[in-house]
């Protein structure tokens, strides 16, 4: 099933942030564009969060979602917060060993883990969820070196298989390295 945004209208007071959006996303893309474009808005519009002032989206499937921030509960570890989406606890500590987690990083409430680490957390935790059958993801680098941009990479293309997936990056090479379309939001300008 594909994503087909129509005709998208946002404002917010007198800005317009989203004029005729018009998109349909049939696997993953990648969406770039500069700071204030709207790319988030839309992103939350496709999430829920968000009430669009006109125009149509249709065929959002379950989402899993990585926000900017990466909400994670401090309490948890990176294990556990990945198991509260369904994701299964053997393939959550897997994954975070493949993205250079150890056994002491393992251990640790995700209060007390880098800003880096929880981002690889938040992003499994989007990934894994068994249920989600569209990816949302806002910039999920966020906080990597080089190393890992190209290892999240790769996790993010092996586990966004066979679903519809949009990722927010300023990051071209990201962009490039993970080999998928990429669409340009452009500002509104009257």
């Amino acid at each position: 099933m594909s994503i087909r945004i129509e005709h998208l209208e946002k404002c917010f007071g007198t800005r317009t942030v989203l004029h005729d959006v018009n998109l349909q996303v049939d696997g993953p893309l990648v969406l770039m564009g500069p700071s204030g474009c709207g790319k988030t808005t839309l992103l939350r519009i496709l999430m829920g969060l968000e009430t669009a002032d006109g125009g149509n989206v249709t065929g959002v499937g379950n989402i899993g979602a990585v926000f900017q921030e990466n909400r994670l509960c401090p309490q948890l570890t990176a294990v556990g917060n990945i198991v509260l989406t369904g994701g299964a606890p053997d393939a959550a500590e897997r994954e975070l060993r493949a993205l250079g987690f150890g056994d002491k990083d393992l251990a640790l409430p995700s209060a007390r883990l880098s800003g880096g680490q929880k981002r690889r957390a938040a992003l499994l935790r989007a990934l894994l969820c068994p249920q989600a059958r569209t990816l949302l993801l806002d910039e999920p680098f966020t906080g990597m070196d080089a190393e890992l941009v190209a290892q999240a990479a790769g996790v993010i293309c092996r586990l966004t298989a066979g679903r519809d997936s949009i990722l927010v990056t300023h990051d071209a090479s990201a962009a490039q390295l993970l080999g998928w379309p990429v669409v340009q939001l452009h500002p509104y300008q009257a």
